[in-house]
């Protein structure tokens, strides 16, 4: 394990020392504050001092907080796909990636609160904006896929964290997550990006798409009725179309985090798709590229059709394709409730410059999976 110490979460040998370190922190505190506010400061400390393994912190700390998440912030939480796994069986769970915690949480929590073996996470070092994120990000079983490095170095670290997966996938025999391409879908048009499955598949020297099958993809797609962060989204991507570019502020990716787990998402749904075979892919092409291609192509097949569309999908795109042709979709109180939740957020730019760009955008998130399902 030392030679990944750089990017491997924590083991339960240091729980206790990495929790010791912040358990008078005042921030910790006001943290732990936050997702629980009816835990006094006494509770968070014997919270704290009964934390002494991975599974302790998961238990007491991070699987209540979703289930807080669960029931606050989402109207109906739903699961399908239970039957395409095996428990007791680890997987390499590629999934299409909405919001920045909750996807990855929400899975290894379904999975263990029904019996199946959990895992590790990938997660941007972009996001660890200090000593207590980086602590508690490691301590939630996550490992760390390096961004922003010059090609060189990026090349170093990606096949340093292509053998990493394999040790977990093949000698810690543990599932992981992993997002279908870098950072999240913004624009609604969850998209695999080939890159991914290569750099997975780097630490492999013989043929490389049979070795990616035998690490079990399952593809994974979740549906948020109502995106928490549309709102962010729509201005970075609107603000790069009509700029050219997008400079974040420092706090934004925190923002994304408090509003992913505490907005109004509606409805719910993960759907956990079929391990992958070489029988469902056609390898025909004497070229790997299109072996890469055809793999990622079948990936977003599964995450498309697996996607649960909810009202506000096809009011999206009957609304950019100007006609009514999912109208039998949903009703008129369906219809309401959506033109609510985008008005509230339109309402707020209507004087502001490019106001028809980033309404295009912020209804093509709705809109895309939509469009994605078509295509079959």
């Amino acid at each position: 394990m030392d030679k990944f110490n750089e990017i491997r979460p924590y083991t339960d040998s240091e729980v206790r020392k990495i929790i010791s370190k912040h358990e008078d922190s005042k921030v910790f505190h006001k943290l732990i504050n936050f997702i629980y506010p009816s835990w006094n400061m006494e509770t968070i400390a014997n919270k704290a001092k009964n934390i002494n393994t991975l599974s302790d912190f998961h238990e007491l700390l991070i699987y209540p907080a979703i289930k807080a998440a669960i029931d606050r912030s989402m109207d109906h939480f739903s699961i399908s796909g239970f039957e395409n796994i095996k428990k007791g069986e680890n997987y390499l769970f590629i999934s299409n990636h909405r919001d920045i915690v909750l996807d990855s949480t929400i899975l290894f929590y379904v999975l263990y609160q029904n019996g199946y073996l959990i895992g590790e996470t990938a997660i941007g070092s972009n996001l660890l904006v200090n000593e207590l994120v980086t602590d508690i990000v490691k301590l939630n079983q996550n490992f760390i896929v390096h961004r922003n490095l010059p090609t060189r170095e990026m090349i170093v670290k990606s096949r340093e964290l292509s053998e990493y997966m394999r040790f977990v996938l093949q000698e810690k025999k543990k599932s992981i997550w992993i997002s279908h391409r870098e950072g999240r879908t913004k624009d609604g048009n969850d998209k695999t990006n080939p890159g991914v499955l290569k750099m997975i598949a780097m630490d492999c020297n013989t043929d490389k798409i049979d070795y990616l099958l035998s690490l079990k993809i399952v593809p994974i797609s979740l549906s948020y009725e109502f995106d928490s962060c549309d709102n962010l989204k729509a201005n970075e991507l609107s603000e790069i179309e009509l700029t050219g570019k997008h400079e974040k502020d420092g706090s934004e990716d925190m923002k994304s985090i408090i509003s992913g787990i505490t907005q109004q998402k509606g409805r719910v749904h993960l759907s956990i798709g079929k391990p992958i075979t070489k029988e469902a892919l056609d390898l025909s092409s004497d070229k790997i590229q299109d072996h890469f291609k055809e793999l990622s192509d079948h990936i977003d097949f599964q995450i498309h059709q697996n996607f649960k569309l909810f009202p506000g999908n096809y009011i999206a795109y009957d609304l950019i394709h100007a006609d009514k042709a999912f109208q039998e979709r949903y009703n008129a109180y369906e219809e309401e409730r959506f033109m609510n939740h985008i008005n509230s957020i339109l309402n707020t730019r209507a004087d502001k410059e490019g106001f028809e760009t980033y309404k295009r955008i912020l209804l093509n998130i709705y809109a895309n999976p939509v469009a994605n399902q078509l295509k079959k």
